[in-house]
């Protein structure tokens, strides 16, 4: 046995069969690729609050400012009461509790959730924070997109689905359509009949359940 372990044979075939592990820069890239792809805000930051990597959501979500900023590479809130719940959060993260606040307009608010994380392997000392966002949008185009076309809608249907993922109602799409309601209720119907639906809430409930499908010009920045 030992005889064929020290073979050239066995240990050139024993090399082909290695793979040798990711580098560290090919690991870190990937991962920002996996969470690119992830449709909520993700933030990973130290105990500090400092930004260690976001993803494109969290990205556009600090580049708005309507609840979330970034000062010098520093997550934080854009009033100081939305600042307050942050830093809290962030302390509970160091005794390893994991919290929800919620910042922003009272109309349209962002809910933040803090993960606390022990970076190193097998360390059990929480020294990063994985802050997950809520999703502002219902349903990514790409995702209607690709629903629609598995389910043989037309254009125009496809066009209304994506009007009523987006919280509008017939008499609203009909105006930015330029078509009667008559029309925008047909296409509705059509979309029923080829979804085997039986309401337009249960058609959005479900898509907005799917996995939403970022568009790669999006990824790329062209958003």
């Amino acid at each position: 046995m030992n005889a064929i372990a020290e073979s050239p044979v066995f240990q050139r075939e024993e090399a082909r069969n290695t793979v040798p592990p990711p580098p560290d820069a090919l690991q870190a890239g990937l991962l920002a690729r996996v969470l690119d792809e992830i449709d909520h805000g993700l933030v990973l930051v130290d105990l500090t609050g400092r930004i260690l990597h976001a993803n494109r959501p969290a990205l556009r979500e600090l580049a708005a400012r309507r609840a979330l900023h970034s000062v010098d590479g520093m997550l934080g809130g854009a009033l100081p009461a939305w600042q307050a719940r942050i830093r809290q959060a962030l302390k509970d993260a160091e005794r390893d509790c994991r919290s929800i606040v919620e910042v922003g307009p009272a109309g349209e608010p962002l809910s933040l959730a803090f993960i606390p994380l022990a970076m190193l392997h097998g360390s059990t000392t929480i020294d990063t924070v994985l802050v997950m966002c809520s999703r502002r949008a219902s349903c990514e185009t790409l995702t209607v997109q690709m629903f629609a076309r598995s389910k043989r809608l037309t254009p125009a249907e496809q066009a209304v689905l994506t009007q009523l993922c987006a919280g509008r109602g017939a008499q609203e799409i009909a105006c930015l359509q330029g078509i009667c309601v008559s029309t925008v209720r047909t296409h509705i119907k059509n979309v029923r009949q080829k979804t085997g639906r039986s309401s337009v809430r249960e058609l959005v409930r479900e898509l907005s359940r799917m996995p939403q499908i970022v568009s790669a010009l999006r990824l790329a920045g062209h958003d």
